[in-house]
């Protein structure tokens, strides 16, 4: 009999230390899925982060990216953005369909917002300016962003460093 009471109370100690690494076991398991989703969030934060510093590298389209390089060059007046987007759309009329203007203005000046430099997007759409408009294109483009930087009067140093890179950029 005192050796049923034994087996009894060994089998009873072992469900509930059995039980107990259970629960330890499941808490484990708790703390390392809210470390992973923790995880995942920072991630995807941190990319969400990085396309929306990286507007630019969506840009395919010449004349987007010319929309987004001339809201650049105006918001080193911030003054006179607001001048500086009528210029762009009556520069602008003929090149991109009126339909998408609109469009197109808006989704250029959010992509200038991040920008630190209007030297970054000459770097940026360099090459695709050169490969696909012609030079009496890259004249117009040329031309255009002078107009942008002259709204509101006389051109600060960095505009006229970007104009400046621009010309060297395009016409060499």
């Amino acid at each position: 009999m005192a050796f049923l009471g034994i087996l009894v109370a060994a089998l009873s100690g072992a469900v509930i230390w059995y039980w107990r690494f259970k629960m330890v076991r499941e808490a484990g398991n708790e703390i390392i899925d809210s470390v992973e989703r923790m995880r995942g969030a920072y991630r995807r934060g941190k990319r969400r982060k990085q396309a929306e510093a990286a507007p630019l590298a969506s840009i395919a389209d010449p004349a987007i990216a010319a929309v987004a390089f001339f809201f650049c060059l105006a918001k080193e007046k911030p003054m006179y953005v607001d001048a500086a987007r009528d210029v762009i759309r009556g520069r602008m009329k003929g090149i991109i369909r009126p339909g998408d203007m609109e469009e197109v203005l808006v989704f250029g000046e959010w992509a200038s917002k991040n920008v630190n430099s209007p030297e970054d997007p000459i770097r940026r759409f360099r090459d695709l300016w050169i490969k696909v408009l012609d030079m009496q294109e890259r004249r117009q483009l040329i031309n255009i962003a002078e107009e942008v930087a002259a709204v509101g009067g006389e051109r600060t140093k960095e505009q006229d460093y970007a104009l400046q890179t621009l010309r060297r950029s395009l016409m060499n």
